[in-house]
């Protein structure tokens, strides 16, 4: 429950932070690359924790059609979303 108050907490001081603009335009442009290489990382170090474990490699041919098909999906309506907003919004 505190990881839940601290996630929320972070996440108001972030959108104050931007709502009042208090943020130079300078750091604004650089948060872009720090938040790709923190992507980046999050998904490297989960590859690592599900590559390692050998229970999950294990039991992969067991996890069936269906886990595999909602992943996909998942992906690939992520990725469809994604450009349609950056679409929209660039052809204001």
């Amino acid at each position: 429950m505190i990881r839940i108050l601290l996630y929320i907490f972070i996440i108001s001081c972030g959108f104050l932070l931007s709502k009042y603009k208090l943020i130079p335009l300078k750091l604004k442009m650089k948060t872009t690359i720090l938040q790709s290489f923190s992507l980046f990382f999050l998904l490297g170090v989960m590859g690592y924790k599900i590559g390692s474990d050998n229970k999950i490699i294990k039991e992969f041919p067991n996890l069936g059609l269906q886990a595999i098909v909602i992943a996909l999906f998942s992906i690939l309506g992520s990725i469809f979303i994604t450009k349609f907003f950056f679409r929209k919004r660039g052809d204001k």
